[in-house]
């Protein structure tokens, strides 16, 4: 934290406020248990305003699936 004392978050001021999201996960990315991980991000006016990485819950059967479940949960968390 001591070096990081000068970062910080900026917001732009902008006529609408349109959300960006990225979503992304890694199918079977944990060796022992296959589960995969997955992360979104949320930006509003230049800015981070949400972000989360976990390992999913359940194990996917595909690459499809490893992602419909990330995509999912983000959804999930913009209501």
């Amino acid at each position: 934290m001591k070096g990081t004392i000068d970062y910080g978050i900026t917001y732009r001021r902008e006529r609408t406020l349109n959300l960006i999201g990225y979503v992304d996960s890694d199918y079977a990315g944990c060796k022992d248990t296959k589960h995969s991980t997955e992360g979104n991000v949320f930006i509003i006016a230049g800015g981070l305003v949400s972000w989360e990485s976990k390992c999913q819950e359940t194990v996917a059967l595909s690459i499809v699936e490893s992602e419909y479940m990330a995509f999912t949960c983000a959804m999930a968390q913009t209501l």
